[in-house]
């Protein structure tokens, strides 16, 4: 299977989609924010600041996630305001999700013919909004929502500042990953000074895991296995580790952070068994290995850094095919 890594796309800027973006806000009266599916903080954060801030216009909006509610994001401000449905519509802005494929059950509301406005920094972004506001430079979608935000003149309180910091902060690995810009420190810098609490939104996000959580990820980081000279590093979450330590899927996402920790990885990926047909794998990356070339064939995507997809494989088939290309992809950088 050869791959190709995701080419560069030129997308307007926030000055070119500025205007048309205030004139759509000032002529709907029920605007949704939507997260995509397993939402994280980038997502949520995102969503919520920008509802929080038309809220402070005096405007109606309605955040909504998909199907299963991050319930470990509920520290995010707002979260207790989310709505399954909203009853009425105008027009939908959608956050940090870079294909409809990753809406869920909420899908629905991005193929209804209403005008969406797409928000985002993945580079593998399909572009399909009406409306594409898309930076992959940007460090985190909540640096994007920031820009937009200044731009429209749009308040920004405490409460929006708290979620775009925990936005910024967790998608750069708590200003750790190669996308902790200049830029990005900055911002966090602005964000305190317009309310956001650093040290709560750390704790929150790192350091508040339920016990389940942590006994998941130690069966994981114990059934770790590697191959290319450590440079290949994978394990796997199943139903059954699930099941023994009582925890959720949503409860997986710090396992990767943990194979990536590994001195000689270069490709480290993480096999969630979601049904007996249906594996997830997240998928992280280092030096010159692209972590978007593992995934994009199978219709996944994300960043240069850290990718995912979903197969419509059982586990073991899922991991033969994917740590074949793994290993193929490995070769051809040594």
């Amino acid at each position: 299977m050869t791959t190709q890594a995701t080419p560069a796309r030129q997308w307007p800027g926030v000055d070119d989609v500025a205007d048309e973006i205030r004139a759509l806000i000032e002529r709907s009266e029920h605007i949704v924010c939507l997260a995509h599916k397993d939402a994280d903080a980038d997502s949520l954060g995102s969503a919520l600041a920008f509802a929080l801030s038309l809220r402070a216009q005096g405007r109606t909006a309605h955040p909504v996630v998909p199907a299963p509610y991050p319930f470990l994001l509920s520290y995010l401000p707002g979260f207790d305001s989310l709505e399954e449905s909203p009853p009425q519509i105008d027009a939908v802005f959608t956050f940090d999700c870079a294909t409809v494929h990753r809406f869920g059950d909420k899908r629905a509301l991005i193929e209804s013919g209403l005008p969406v406005v797409n928000v985002d920094h993945h580079v593998s972004n399909d572009g399909y909004g009406l409306i594409n506001l898309i930076e992959p430079a940007a460090s985190a979608s909540g640096q994007v929502v920031h820009r937009l935000l200044r731009k429209l003149d749009m308040p920004i309180t405490a409460d929006v500042a708290n979620n775009l910091y925990a936005a910024l902060f967790t998608d750069t690995g708590g200003f750790r990953h190669e996308n902790t810009t200049e830029e990005a420190l900055r911002l966090g810098a602005e964000l305190v000074h317009l309310g956001a609490n650093p040290a709560w939104i750390a704790l929150k996000s790192y350091k508040s895991r339920p016990v389940p959580m942590l006994k998941l990820e130690g069966l994981a980081v114990a059934a770790l296995q590697t191959d290319c000279d450590g440079t290949l590093v994978w394990s796997e979450v199943t139903q059954e580790m699930l099941e023994r330590t009582g925890a959720n899927m949503a409860e997986s996402e710090g396992v990767i952070d943990q194979l990536q920790s590994i001195d000689t990885m270069k490709l480290a990926v993480l096999f969630k068994q979601m049904s007996p047909a249906l594996t997830k794998i997240s998928v992280r990356s280092r030096d010159e290995i692209d972590a978007t070339e593992l995934c994009t064939p199978f219709g996944g995507g994300g960043h240069h850094r850290a990718a995912g997809a979903e197969l419509q494989m059982p586990l073991g088939k899922a991991q033969e095919t994917v740590l074949q290309l793994a290993r193929d992809l490995l070769s051809k950088r040594s």
